[in-house]
């Protein structure tokens, strides 16, 4: 109860109370308002980025005290809760990312504030998501794998029902992408909340990433849109963090409306992603996923620069090397798409 009044009086917590915290969250026998009560407290109190990495690592040790290390590892994540109804934007970019050589992890889960999560489009796809026993051995063979958060962080799951009752994004969606269990070299992590950017980028700088990418998208969306300036925090350990704009028609990209951009169901989405990757949509759908791709060949030193990622990027979907990564990692793509 310390830890709440200390939240609720607007006091930061240190690395001991973070970690108490996630004890009382990962608590069984712990009431579920309380645990309400704890979240909110946090989430209206503000992040520090010192609480935020405290946070990740100490949810991080409740399952892995020794994290797994691949060379070029990369996670392309959002953190949902903008309510957008896009279609699943980060999970088609992965298999550009994924064609261009880098190894990508994509750490995903399915729908809370969204309509289709990635774990949700992958079962329409057919894909299954890797065990993280076997989640080394798959990346190196194909260059991607899917990892489901409730898997790979089972604990998590207690948190669920504390994730449901409150109807407006907490921390937890902060956390998704950061608690990654790789050990990443690279990130692209998209924001649904424009002020938690340069908090973000603090945290993922001291939880180690080589270069990562934070981007809060024009129109509110936690991807990189066509609609307007895409702000960036660009996370380097060699030159700490920079931050800028990044708008598609300045790199021959179309510009659109974020309700282009819309999703439905599973299936729906399955079958805007195919015809992506089947060079059947030329759309700005299309666009949108070469823009998050860009970033990500970007930040992971596949590019020097982000128009020359938008080149790779269109030349991997052209040439269907991206459409391989899918149907290698068991993906069905059927005649009658369009």
């Amino acid at each position: 109860m310390n830890t709440l009044k200390q939240l609720i009086q607007y006091r930061n917590l240190t690395q001991q109370e973070m970690k108490n915290f996630v004890d009382l969250m990962m608590n069984e026998q712990v009431d579920v308002s309380l645990k309400v009560a704890h979240l909110v407290a946090l989430s209206m109190k503000g992040e520090t980025s010192d609480e935020l990495s405290n946070l990740t690592q100490s949810l991080i040790e409740t399952t892995y005290k020794d994290r797994p290390y691949i060379e070029n590892s990369i996670c392309v994540c959002g953190t949902g809760g903008d309510h957008s109804g896009s279609f699943n934007i980060s999970t088609t970019a992965s298999f550009v990312v994924a064609a261009a050589g880098l190894k990508v992890l994509k750490h995903g889960n399915k729908s809370i504030t969204s309509k289709t999560g990635s774990i949700d489009i992958l079962s329409a796809l057919n894909i299954h998501t890797t065990p993280i026993s076997e989640a080394t051995e798959r990346v190196n063979e194909t260059h991607l794998a899917f990892l489901s958060a409730t898997e790979t962080y089972p604990i998590m799951k207690i948190v669920q029902p504390v994730r449901k009752t409150i109807p407006t994004p907490t921390t937890f969606n902060l956390l998704g992408p950061m608690i990654h269990p790789y050990k990443l070299d690279y990130q692209v992590m998209g924001v649904y909340d424009e002020t938690k950017l340069y908090t973000i980028a603090e945290a993922l700088y001291k939880l180690g990433r080589k270069r990562a990418i934070v981007v809060h998208g024009a129109g509110g969306m936690d991807e990189a849109t066509l609609s307007g300036d895409n702000k960036i925090y660009e996370i380097s350990q060699e030159n700490g963090i920079e931050n800028y704009t990044v708008n598609a028609k300045d790199y021959g990209l179309q510009t659109a409306s974020n309700d282009a951009l819309n999703g439905g169901t599973p299936e729906e989405n399955k079958e805007i992603t195919l015809n992506i990757l089947t060079g059947l949509d030329q759309g700005p759908k299309r666009d949108v996923v070469v823009l998050n791709a860009a970033l990500a060949l970007y930040v992971g030193d596949k590019v020097h620069t982000i128009q020359e990622g938008v080149t790779l990027a269109e030349e991997l979907i052209d040439q269907k090397v991206a459409l391989n990564i899918l149907e290698s990692v068991g993906g069905k793509v059927y005649d009658n798409i369009g």
